[in-house]
C-alpha cells in the first residue's frame, strides 16, 4: 500500500506540473487530487522541491536510458542520430507528460528551483551527447571541438520535432525522420 501510495503521489504530481508548471502547482492541489494529506506527502519526499526531485529522478532515468542506448557510436553519425532521434520522439509520445515537464524546467531561468532539479539530468543528458559527438569527431575532422554545441543544438532539434509530433502537428515516419536527421547534419557539415 505504500509503495501504491507513493506511486500515485508522483504521477499526478508529473501530471499537474506538466500540465500547470512547477512553480504554478501547490501542495495543497497536489494532495488533494491524490486524497491525502500533507504529512503523508511531507513523509514521502520532505518538501515539494524534494517531490519534484524525485519525479525526475523516477521518469528521468528512463529518458537517460534511451539517450544513453541512443549514443553508443558506431562510426555512421547518420544511423546513430537516425536510431537517437526516432527513439528519443517514441519516447516522448510515450512520456508525454515528463517530456513536457523536462522541457519546461530546462527552458525555465537558472535561478528557479525547477532549473536546478532538473540540472542533473540535463547535465548527463548533454555529457552523453558530447560523448558521441567527441567519438564521431575522430571520424569527421570538421567537429572537432564542437561537441557542446552540437549537443545542445540536437537536444533542441529533438525537444521542437517531438513537442510537433506529441501534439498532432506532424507525424513521425521515415520522411519526417530523414528530414529532422539530415537538417541536423546539414549544420555539421556546412
Amino acid at each position: 500500500m505504500e509503495s501504491n501510495n507513493r506511486e500515485n503521489i508522483l504521477h499526478i504530481a508529473l501530471d499537474l506540473f506538466a500540465i500547470q508548471g512547477y512553480e504554478a502547482t501547490g501542495i495543497q492541489e497536489i494532495v488533494d487530487k491524490a486524497e491525502i494529506s500533507k504529512p503523508t506527502l511531507y513523509h514521502y519526499f520532505g518538501n515539494k522541491r524534494g517531490l519534484l526531485d524525485a519525479v525526475i529522478g523516477e521518469y528521468g532515468c528512463r529518458m537517460f536510458a534511451v539517450i544513453e542506448n541512443g549514443t553508443r557510436y558506431n562510426h555512421d553519425l547518420v544511423m546513430n542520430l537516425t536510431i537517437l532521434t526516432r527513439e528519443m520522439i517514441n519516447h516522448a509520445l510515450s512520456n508525454q507528460a515528463f517530456f513536457r515537464l523536462y522541457v519546461a524546467l530546462c527552458s525555465t531561468g537558472p535561478g528557479s528551483q525547477g532549473f536546478a532539479a532538473s540540472q542533473p539530468l540535463r547535465d548527463s543528458v548533454y555529457s552523453r551527447l558530447e560523448s558521441m559527438f567527441a567519438s564521431a569527431a575522430q571520424d569527421h575532422g570538421n567537429m572537432v571541438g564542437r561537441e557542446k554545441a552540437y549537443s545542445r543544438t540536437f537536444m533542441g532539434v529533438i525537444s521542437a520535432w517531438a513537442l510537433l509530433v506529441i501534439n498532432r502537428e506532424i507525424e513521425l515516419n521515415d520522411q519526417t525522420l530523414y528530414a529532422i536527421v539530415h537538417q541536423f547534419m546539414h549544420g555539421i557539415y556546412s
